[in-house]
């Protein structure tokens, strides 16, 4: 039986189709980080939040942004590269979702070396993931019970536009803005010359973005300073502002002027949160040994560093430790060893690695 030959346009539709298959690539996917799933892309660009990308889903194509925190990594296009930006920008982008993913199971002293490589990196801190990576500092700063260093970082964290601050980017975070005055509660200005002077570095990359802000930095640099109230407090405050200035008022010259004030907060403290009750007894007892000579008055301004004391894990912990320093200190100088040494004990019960007085037995 004589084989039958094929024909000549089935031979050529199949050797179509086996060539149409073997030159068929596969598709280019945007892989994403937490475990969502990856898109399937056609076009990607960087962009200053993250990758912008034309994504195919079901036979449809729509425009979606991905930011660069949740992009683990874009297969290379058909000339074996990446789009300008792309690489650099998930480089960054991985430095945040680092620090990010460390805060979020706990550790606070990884998690803040990744935020400050992000910053060493390039991240613009008025960017997304800038604007993150503050966030992130000044939640790992808190965590870590160590804020003084973060203070500038808390700064701008405040300046953010309201809603700005997601607590689902750090779900074992608690509300970090205070709703009343805008300010980071668990962050007061206390610090040292190292700390101040990284707070006025932040202030210099990234201008106030508006006179209030101005305001309020002014008054964080005075209340580090002790330098008592500006000359001019401007008009227009926030509740915010407006309890700074007061507390700038417990460092000022007029000793009239220290106690009305010290009078108001503490009748106002009786209702305010505990934050601010921690707040207003420590720069009324810091003050009040600071400007006062009188042994009597000093030792009023002992007992508000020893309200701050008593307040325990609801003060935030670098007041703690300043109101001992500053009470054990005074109690010296007024003759009262043996109290002075209770204090210095609980204070290195408090942080046994923290730097101590030199004149601590």
């Amino acid at each position: 039986m004589t084989p039958r030959r094929p024909n000549l346009a089935t031979t050529v539709s199949i050797v179509l189709a086996a060539s149409l298959a073997s030159g068929a690539t596969a598709d280019r996917e945007l892989h994403r980080r937490d475990g969502a799933a990856p898109l399937v892309v056609e076009r990607v660009a960087a962009t200053g939040a993250g990758v912008q990308a034309t994504v195919r889903s079901e036979g449809l194509r729509f425009e979606r942004l991905v930011p660069w925190d949740r992009v683990a990594s874009i297969d290379l296009d058909e000339a074996g590269g990446l789009e300008a930006g792309i690489a650099r920008g998930i480089e960054k982008g991985t430095l945040v979702w680092r620090g990010r993913t460390r805060l979020n199971r706990g550790d606070a002293v990884l998690a803040r070396a990744a935020f400050e490589s992000a910053f060493a990196a390039g991240v613009l801190p008025t960017s997304e993931l800038g604007g993150i990576a503050l966030e992130g500092v000044v939640r790992a700063a808190i965590a870590a019970g160590d804020t003084s260093p973060a203070l500038g970082e808390a700064v701008l964290v405040s300046e953010f536009s309201p809603g700005l601050v997601e607590p689902s980017r750090f779900p074992r975070g608690a509300v970090l803005i205070d709703p009343d005055t805008g300010l980071v509660a668990s962050v007061p200005p206390v610090g040292e010359d190292a700390d101040r002077s990284r707070m006025l570095d932040w202030f210099r990359r990234v201008p106030a973005p508006d006179a209030r802000a101005a305001i309020r930095r002014t008054l964080f640099v005075r209340l580090l300073e002790g330098t008592g109230p500006p000359d001019e407090s401007g008009q227009d405050l926030s509740d915010g502002e407006r309890f700074l200035l007061r507390l700038t008022e417990l460092d000022a010259e007029d000793a009239g002027r220290r106690e009305r004030t010290r009078r108001t907060l503490l009748a106002a403290a009786a209702d305010a949160p505990v934050w601010k009750t921690a707040w207003i007894r420590f720069f009324a007892g810091r003050g009040t040994l600071a400007r006062e000579t009188d042994p009597e008055i000093r030792m009023r301004g002992v007992l508000d560093l020893v309200e701050v004391i008593a307040l325990e894990s609801s003060a935030p912990p670098v007041l703690r430790r300043a109101s001992l320093r500053l009470a054990a200190a005074a109690l010296r100088d007024l003759g009262r060893s043996e109290s002075a040494a209770i204090l210095e004990s609980f204070l290195i019960a408090e942080r046994a690695d923290d730097a101590l007085p030199e004149n601590l037995p």
